[in-house]
């Protein structure tokens, strides 16, 4: 039997969402796990239990002449701590990606939305969400990378949370 879960009796909060982008290229390389910061929203004070709505979309270019896979990730952490990065995890439910082939899909739209609960053992309030996406190739050679086209990359997040108390 299927659960489906659901953010019944909460509250739908403004949209947040942001479209600048914090590099224009990633490296290419072989391992799977060197992927690049592309886009980060910070939420407003998130309790866990809050439903996140969260979308995105990214455009690449390949121009290096050989295959790449690019595999795409959101992220979140603990926005007001310091080491807030560091401490950033993988959110399971989304990962996408995709080979880019100079010949075939030489420009590559990747796009997903997906629902997610903040884990029951978050506390540190405000949450920082992140794009980050990978560029990986058995033919890299140092100094490639992918391109990541600019005026088309956006991360939008809507939150559903309690009502306030009466």
């Amino acid at each position: 039997m299927a659960i489906t879960q659901t953010a019944h009796g909460k509250v739908m909060q403004p949209p947040v969402w942001c479209n600048e982008l914090e590099t224009l290229s990633i490296p290419v390389d072989l391992p799977t796990t060197t992927g690049k910061r592309l886009i980060r929203v910070i939420l407003p004070a998130t309790l866990a239990g809050d439903v996140l709505d969260i979308s995105f979309k990214v455009g690449l270019t390949n121009n290096a002449g050989y295959v790449i896979g690019a595999g795409a990730h959101i992220w979140y952490y603990p926005y007001l701590d310091p080491d807030g990065w560091a401490k950033r995890v993988q959110i399971s439910d989304m990962l996408t990606g995709q080979n880019v082939d100079t010949n075939i899909v030489h420009h590559l739209p990747m796009a997903a939305s997906f629902s997610w609960r903040v884990p029951a053992d978050w506390d540190w309030g405000r949450m920082g969400l992140a794009l980050v996406v990978d560029a990986h190739s058995t033919a890299w050679k140092p100094g490639d990378t992918l391109k990541v086209e600019s005026g088309y990359a956006q991360l939008r997040v809507h939150r559903w949370t309690d009502p306030p108390a009466a």
